[in-house]
């Protein structure tokens, strides 16, 4: 299907990725001393992994009054430019957008005698931007946007070139010779948020089965940068996807069951705060993740062989022996069965009570464990003078 979102869903997750790429090289030329601005930066852009569910909040009418407030400032003057040259291209404005999510706006322009779209972004980073798009009844569309290429691979079905050195005028004029017409479909005001949302999560949805941008794409994505990509930085920033990933899968899984279950709010308290959701893609390194709290992926790939005392290298030894056991058992069994030998056999870990819930196959094929603590039980929570 045609992606309006394109540019957001595809542009946005690159730019995110680039801040990943500066945030391990500052780390990785500079080292400790820059520490506090790179975990500033980690902080802000949540390891470089985009939402994977947005929202569109409709500009209401009372917002409308202060016309120059809702665009920063810096990045007003672009986006009314373009705006105005949409308007005098033909296209009919439509709705004006918030997407919290990312911090962005958005302007929606039709052009309802050739089924085309055009919006107009702005982002207090990514300045503006804008693209056109036309969907079909069969599910592809195509997208023209006024940027470089982004280096991420498109979903199947979607058409998408970029125009970083065309005016906004040149590339509609492209786009209406080249693109079909045939079968194009308009969506009406009232169901374009919805539109909107479901064609992100969509794409989201390809990029979480792909478990997040493929070695080739950071990679591409690094080069056209400028950027040295190293082994260390693509496999951190595919660990940093692939957590986000399991969180998402987590809170997917845990609401479902919610539901079905029907369960109280202090049961559902209690879920959230020591429900454990072991999904069907989980690797060696994410489900030690999951048993050994003192075992943190990214953070183990990131720590120097010259600041470990012996005490560390002996914990990093045990790691790597567990992670290889792990990936064997991998090989043979799902993650559920593996992490299910994992609590039958104990591992050392005599401070968890671990509670097999349920296996689930929707919204993916998971199991759903409660982890509790053996001193949990015997707290004594009086206060102590």
């Amino acid at each position: 299907m045609v992606l309006f979102l394109k540019i957001v869903a595809g542009f946005f997750i690159a730019f995110l990725l680039l801040v990943v790429f500066v945030y391990y090289f500052i780390r990785w030329k500079f080292g400790n001393w820059i520490k506090k601005f790179a975990d500033a930066m980690k902080e802000a852009f949540a390891g470089g992994v985009p939402p994977f569910r947005i929202h569109l909040r409709k500009r209401e009418p009372s917002e409308e009054e202060d016309e120059d407030d809702w665009v920063p400032r810096e990045n007003r003057e672009a986006f009314e430019e373009y705006c105005a040259e949409f308007e005098s291209l033909g296209f009919i404005k439509l709705e004006d957008y918030f997407i919290d999510e990312i911090a962005a706006q958005m302007r929606v322009f039709v052009d309802e005698s050739t089924r085309t779209y055009g919006v107009v972004y702005s982002h207090p980073m990514l300045n503006v931007w804008c693209d056109i798009v036309r969907k079909f009844e069969d599910g592809t569309g195509w997208t023209f946007g006024l940027v470089k290429y982004h280096g991420m691979d498109s979903p199947p079905h979607s058409t998408h070139k970029f125009f970083p050195d065309e005016s906004l005028a040149d590339m509609v004029a492209k786009f209406q010779q080249e693109a079909p017409r045939e079968g194009a479909i308009l969506v009406s005001k009232e169901d374009f948020p919805a539109f909107f949302e479901k064609e992100y999560a969509a794409e989201m949805d390809w990029r979480i089965e792909r478990c997040g941008p493929t070695e080739q794409e950071v990679r591409r994505i690094a080069d056209l940068d400028g950027q040295e990509c190293t082994d260390q930085m693509v496999q951190q920033t595919q660990m940093q996807w692939r957590l986000a990933i399991a969180e998402f899968q987590k809170e997917r899984v845990l609401k479902r069951y919610r539901k079905e279950a029907e369960l109280d709010s202090f049961q559902w308290d209690y879920l959230q705060n020591y429900g454990v959701v072991v999904h069907h893609k989980m690797t060696a390194e994410e489900l030690l993740n999951l048993y050994d709290e003192d075992y943190f992926p990214v953070h183990h790939m990131e720590i120097e062989e010259e600041d470990l005392d012996d005490e560390d290298i002996a914990q990093q030894t045990a790691w790597e022996k567990r992670l290889g056991e792990l990936r064997t058992a991998l090989g043979k069994g799902s993650p559920q069965e593996v992490f299910r030998n994992m609590i039958e056999l104990g591992n050392g870990s005599a401070t968890h009570k671990w509670e097999f819930k349920k296996s689930v196959s929707d919204p993916v094929v998971a199991d759903i464990w409660t982890r509790t603590y053996q001193d949990e039980e015997n707290q004594n929570w009086d206060d102590e003078d």
